[in-house]
């Protein structure tokens, strides 16, 4: 057998054998695949803290130090909350 015909059935058996491997590994993940997102753990999070404000979270910071809201919020806290926090 000449070096180019070992180096053929080499091949053959290795892509052989890679196909052979590809199935075993997606039958693996097929067969131990959960849920994608399991309900109780959703129901299990805990909500948010509840601010004092409802929901408006700052967004970020003045150059001169003010906090940031949102265009969306409704109701922006009092001036005295912020310099609590």
């Amino acid at each position: 057998m000449d070096f180019s015909a070992a180096f053929h059935q080499i091949s053959v058996w290795m892509f052989r054998l890679a196909i052979v491997g590809a199935a075993v590994g997606i039958g693996y993940i097929v067969m131990t695949k959960q849920d994608e997102a399991p309900a109780e753990a959703r129901s299990s999070m805990a909500a948010p803290a509840s601010d004092s404000v409802t929901g408006c979270q700052p967004i970020g910071h003045t150059a001169s130090g003010k906090l940031v809201y949102s265009m969306d919020c409704e109701q922006l806290p009092a001036a005295g909350a912020e310099a609590a926090k």
